[in-house]
């Protein structure tokens, strides 16, 4: 994969939009795992189900 960057604002309550091109390249869903590292923040797909009561 080759690395691809882009400079997004956060909004007033810390949002940051991922881009749609992102999105669909690492077929993200409605939800998101959002890890920090060491190294910067992770997003992913979780790896677990979400479970909705």
């Amino acid at each position: 994969m080759n690395t691809i960057g882009i400079i997004k604002e956060i909004d007033s309550l810390g949002r940051i939009v991922i881009p749609k091109d992102f999105r669909d390249r690492l077929m993200l869903d409605k939800s998101v795992e959002v890890i920090l590292t060491t190294d910067g923040i992770l997003i992913r797909n979780p790896t677990y189900e979400v479970v909705k009561r």
